[in-house]
């Protein structure tokens, strides 16, 4: 069964539309619409009604339950959801239920975790976009595509709000969105591997206005952080250069205490910092950047030991790096640049793969191109031919 779950907020003019077209595109198909509704008009009494023809719904949010906007309606939405996939469909049909068949199908036939309705690959467009939201649309997507690079790189849409799931993908995930990119908080905190993307044209509102306000720049920074703190295994690259860019200053002030406040000779003070700094980025990484994979008693010893060894790799490759370029003839300031480059990144390298490894294997999260089946996947499932009561 396909689960479809729409928020709405004072839609009375387009709930009716919405099932009539979700209706016609899944005529032959097992649905549930799931209707979670904030709305202060009459909205819910139309959803009500139309109950009683279509299988449908209705989830109503009080005023003081409807904290988190959007992303907590949507976190109720899916959690109610009992098909083995779930699509998530806007209210003001700015998003295509006629496209709801590509997306299931597409599902289906690559066995995909998830399906991302885009408005940025081939054959898809935002024309219909104010500028203004293009600027905060384009802007917000390639600042998630940067930051959370592991998980959201795949897809060309990060902050879609179109798109369907296979129920595996939430099993045992706590959601804790805020504002609206529930795509982003799906596939930041979900359980994927596959990943298909569907293009789509976005879609004038038809009725009533538009809910999207200046607000929602202030949530999608709030859920950004948000992500940032808690996913343990998310922007391990960056918090890696923000412990370094902290170990800068350990190194520093190490040296200024040794070699001039003590009065002691200026190598000793040079290696004191060097040492310090260190010791201080191994135990913020441990505690930051890799707190998921840290070891405890003795290995915890060892991967010190490991983490000094990385450290001093990082440290060659930056004087190798350095070295050469001047040695051809490249600017100073920009050689030592590109040193600090080569030394920051063999350090990384080698902190994931030699001193935090990964206790378990990783999935691979991929995009598979419609029209590929994954490898090893089973033929899919028909879709039912009868619809549920």
């Amino acid at each position: 069964m396909l689960s479809i779950v729409v928020p709405t907020f004072n839609e009375r003019d387009n709930v009716a539309r919405i099932v009539k077209r979700i209706d016609a595109a899944l005529s032959e198909a097992a649905v549930e619409v799931i209707f979670v509704d904030d709305s202060d008009d009459d909205t819910p009494a139309i959803i009500a009604g139309l109950a009683a023809r279509f299988p449908i719904t209705l989830l109503h949010r009080e005023p003081e339950q409807r904290s988190g906007g959007l992303g907590t309606a949507l976190a109720m939405g899916l959690e109610h959801a009992a098909g083995r996939y779930i699509c998530v469909l806007d209210g003001d049909l700015q998003h295509p239920p006629e496209k709801l068949p590509e997306l299931l199908a597409a599902a289906q036939s690559a066995d995909a975790d998830v399906v991302v309705g885009s408005r940025y690959r081939p054959g898809g467009s935002a024309r219909t976009l104010p500028w203004s939201r293009k600027i905060v649309s384009f802007s917000s997507k390639w600042i998630s595509k940067i930051l959370f690079h592991e998980k959201l790189w795949q897809t060309s849409d990060p902050g879609s709000g179109f798109f369907l799931i296979s129920r595996r993908v939430l099993r045992g995930v706590r959601l804790r969105p805020v504002g609206y990119k529930m795509l982003t908080e799906v596939l930041m905190r979900g359980s994927w591997s596959r990943l298909v993307e569907v293009p789509y044209e976005f879609q004038n509102r038809e009725a009533g206005t538009s809910k999207a306000t200046l607000r929602q720049g202030a949530l999608y920074a709030q859920h950004t952080v948000r992500l940032f703190r808690e996913v343990a295994d998310a922007a391990r690259f960056w918090k890696f250069l923000m412990v370094g860019a902290s170990g800068v200053g350990v190194n520093l002030g190490v040296l200024w205490l040794v070699a001039v406040a003590a009065g002691g000779p200026a190598w000793l003070g040079w290696a004191a910092g060097v040492e310090a700094s260190i010791v201080t980025n191994f135990l913020l990484n441990r505690s930051v950047t890799w707190r998921d994979r840290a070891e405890s008693g003795s290995r915890a010893v060892a991967e010190g030991a490991r983490y000094h060894v990385a450290s001093l790799a990082g440290v060659a490759a930056n004087a190798l790096g350095f070295a050469v370029l001047i040695a051809i003839g490249l600017p100073l300031l920009l050689a030592g640049t590109a040193g600090i480059g080569a030394g920051v990144t063999t350090n990384f390298l080698g902190a994931r793969a030699w001193v935090f490894k990964a206790r378990s294997a990783q999935p691979e999260l991929r995009l598979v191109e419609r029209g590929a089946p994954a490898a090893g996947a089973e033929k899919p499932a028909a879709v039912p031919e009868q619809r549920a009561a």
